[in-house]
């Protein structure tokens, strides 16, 4: 397997943002991570994140510099895509490099073309599909991907309602919700 040193920021470290950490580690080793809550931090740093910025404690742009030598991420994924979250990730992201999408907001942003032209970035979306399930599934048979943790919380199916009032509150204990069937 080719580990690849380049940058790598994730911003969101919610259950999409671990999945993603716990995948990029197959192929990564400079891993940054960005989340607004420290537990979720602190787990990232567990699950193999290089750096992690508090996005609410510290200077986002000062700490992605730092820790890329100056030159910003070469692929930033947005995985919580909140209202300043794309934009962050334009100015974070190095020359030529590549910006993902992958939360699911609806509500419209500001983007600043200049910094998508001037540094010449590739800006894309992904739902996380691709064809990849079988490779994940072949992952996890092999023990390359620890999922063990992802899930939060398991309600019987006859307790839905208290399952999605939980999610409903936006708890950030929460990651993956599971339904068992007696």
């Amino acid at each position: 397997m080719i580990l690849l040193f380049l940058p790598l920021l994730i911003y969101g470290a919610g259950s999409l943002g671990s999945s993603i950490l716990k995948i990029a580690r197959q192929f990564c080793r400079h891993i940054l991570v960005a989340d607004i809550v420290e537990e979720k931090l602190k787990e990232a740093q567990k699950s193999g994140a290089t750096y992690t910025i508090h996005v609410q404690r510290e200077n986002f742009q000062e700490k992605v510099l730092a820790y890329t030598q100056g030159r910003g991420a070469t692929v930033s994924i947005d995985a919580a895509c909140v209202a300043d979250s794309l934009q962050l990730l334009l100015q974070a992201t190095g020359n030529a490099g590549r910006v993902i999408t992958m939360g699911f907001s609806t509500t419209p942003v500001p983007v600043n073309p200049f910094l998508i032209t001037s540094k010449e970035l590739d800006i894309r979306g992904s739902r996380l599909q691709n064809h990849m399930f079988g490779k994940a599934i072949e992952m996890i048979r092999e023990g390359k991907l620890d999922l063990s943790h992802s899930v939060s919380h398991t309600f019987p199916l006859t307790e839905a309602q208290a399952a999605f009032d939980l999610a409903d509150r936006h708890d950030p204990s929460v990651r993956k919700i599971v339904f068992t069937f007696s």
